[in-house]
């Protein structure tokens, strides 16, 4: 029959274990949402960009035609620009998945040691 003292430090165990994965987690948070926020900003650049470029090409072009074709040009750039950055983007949800998968398999494994410490303790 184990001790209270022995309970007590168990229970100390799984509380520091179950703090510093709510602190692993929250950093894991941070730092996903940081590359997530580059992202949309360098995106929300894009669009700035290519309004830049539409407002130039509109006052530079004095034929109609040489004014649609510099205008689909822009919207071409701008469209393949976006596309990588989408891609980008996709990187980032893609490698956050794996920390996330990463953190909760580590999380499984310190809860199953500290179980099974607890049992054999019992």
């Amino acid at each position: 029959m184990k001790t209270t003292a022995v309970n007590l430090d168990a229970m100390k165990e799984i509380g520091v274990a179950g703090f510093e994965a709510a602190r692993s987690l929250g950093e894991l948070n941070l730092r996903t949402w940081e590359k997530l926020i580059e992202k949309q900003t360098e995106a929300f650049g894009l669009f700035v960009d290519a309004g830049i470029e539409l407002v130039k090409v509109t006052s530079e072009q004095k034929d109609i035609k040489e004014l649609v074709n510099a205008e689909m040009n822009v919207a071409k750039q701008f469209g393949e620009n976006l596309v990588v950055k989408g891609r980008e983007t996709l990187q980032v949800a893609n490698d956050a998945r794996d920390d996330y998968r990463s953190w909760a398999e580590q999380g499984v494994d310190t809860f199953t040691k500290q179980v099974n410490s607890s049992v054999k303790a019992a």
